[in-house]
């Protein structure tokens, strides 16, 4: 099960690409894009500098006007969904 405590990882197979307030995935892989909106794109940017999942979520949480329940939902449902298309991979420990 998912939660802010879930180790991940970055995939070397994954680029990334700031445009404007938004952030353009790439899987190298499949050559399909994945665009992050700013919240989107502050989260990569926290993980890609070696956060946690939860440290990230703690710096949104300061970051934005977002009630904590909301912001971990819609994380985790990113999160989720970025897993799913092979850009974010959870870590083994």
């Amino acid at each position: 099960m998912l939660t802010l405590d879930t180790p991940l990882s970055l995939p070397a197979h994954v680029s990334f690409s700031v445009v404007g307030e938004d952030a353009f995935l790439l899987n190298t892989r499949t050559s399909k894009y994945y665009l992050l909106q700013e919240v989107g794109a502050r989260l990569w940017n926290l993980l890609s500098g070696g956060q946690t999942l939860r440290q990230a979520y703690e710096h949104l949480l300061e970051e934005y006007d977002v009630s904590a329940p909301e912001l971990e939902r819609d994380l985790l449902e990113l999160v989720a969904d970025l897993v799913e298309n092979d850009l974010l991979e959870y870590t083994q420990t």
